[in-house]
């Protein structure tokens, strides 16, 4: 399991990210590279509400990723 300083990492950079042309690297070295969607909403009392997913669009096939399975998000 990683810690939360890693996890916030990668959802911040995910939302930096958010619809631009990605590669995305998973936990088991595979990349997928194409458009990213990822957004936070706000919840109950302003509370930031991260998704526990992102998409990837490749080839025009939406692929859903579990955050927890991302190693890293690059540009391209």
């Amino acid at each position: 399991m990683r810690d939360e300083t890693t996890t916030n990492a990668i959802r911040e950079r995910a939302e930096a990210l958010n619809g631009q042309t990605v590669s995305v690297l998973l936990l088991g070295g595979q990349t997928l590279a194409g458009t990213l969607t990822y957004t936070s909403g706000t919840g109950t009392f302003g509370i930031t509400q991260w998704p526990t997913l992102l998409t990837v669009n490749v080839g025009g096939k939406a692929q859903s990723v579990r955050l927890d399975d991302v190693s890293a998000i690059g540009l391209g």
